[in-house]
């Protein structure tokens, strides 16, 4: 079904979604730790399904259109891209995991145990191992 055939209102529907996925992915470039180019992947897929002239201006966005399209094309990433994440992924989670063991949030210093902090960390590592992970196994786009 293309975007033609649906109706006006989920067109709309999806519309809305893509617009408020392009704008936390925008977030998602300057804050590290939140994973900016997936919800620009989610947007490209959202105006897909409902505007072409929405899913060209993603595509040939100045900031994120050659990434994706070097995804959509090849499902590949630059070199540049590939570190900004890494940085971004290592910083945030490691600013995190610091804070924690430093001075724990409410939630962690409630449970009035050290062996408490290891939860969240472990599993802040396990995401950083993961998506590190994740991101080496995606190929590099070719020059």
């Amino acid at each position: 079904m293309t975007h033609h055939d649906r109706p006006a209102v989920i067109r709309a529907l999806y519309a809305g979604f893509g617009v408020c996925c392009v704008g936390i992915g925008f977030v998602g470039l300057i804050t590290p730790g939140l994973p900016g180019f997936v919800f620009f992947v989610i947007a490209l897929w959202a105006f897909r399904n409902s505007s072409e002239s929405l899913e060209n201006w993603l595509l040939n966005n100045r900031f994120v259109g050659a990434s994706l399209r070097d995804w959509e094309e090849n499902g590949t990433m630059r070199l540049r891209t590939k570190v900004i994440a890494l940085v971004a992924i290592w910083l945030g989670i490691g600013l995190t995991i610091y804070r924690i063991l430093i001075k724990p949030p409410i939630v962690v210093e409630q449970w009035h145990l050290e062996v408490h902090k290891a939860l969240p960390v472990g599993l802040l590592i396990a995401t950083i191992a993961g998506l590190t992970l994740y991101l080496k196994s995606i190929p590099l786009k070719d020059n």
